[in-house]
């Protein structure tokens, strides 16, 4: 691992797609109905998450992400959008409610449900890269 990386784990304690350093948002063909109920599924079937709110006209969703061995809490915001090409844009943000350094938890969070949400509704375009 990288010292950089190492660092980062240490001293951060929020990923978020939106920003350079953050993981890449996605892009999908696949409609905005099919990845805002993909998105509702995973979040009814992960153990520890809970919806707090959720807008399907803002595209707006909130989750509270509670950590199975120290159960801390963290809060998970998604974003879904449509573009000016009609491609439906899935942005994230995770951040830890405590702690100065999250050990990269936040981005693991991030990564796993969008490389869930790509199985799910088919290949996408990585934002970001």
């Amino acid at each position: 691992m990288a010292h950089s990386t190492l660092s980062r784990w240490l001293t951060e304690n929020v990923a978020d797609t939106r920003t350079p350093a953050g993981p890449p948002g996605r892009l999908y063909a696949a409609p905005f109905a099919e990845v805002w109920d993909s998105l509702l599924d995973q979040i009814h079937g992960r153990r520890g998450w809970k919806l707090i709110h959720a807008d399907e006209e803002l595209g707006l969703m909130t989750v509270m992400c509670t950590t199975p061995l120290f159960r801390f809490r963290d809060d998970l915001t998604i974003w879904v959008s449509l573009d000016e090409n009609g491609l439906t844009r899935v942005e994230a943000r995770s951040e830890s409610r405590v702690g100065r350094g999250d050990f990269g938890v936040n981005r693991r969070r991030i990564d796993r449900m969008l490389a869930l949400l790509d199985r799910s509704v088919g290949p996408a375009v990585r934002l970001g890269s």
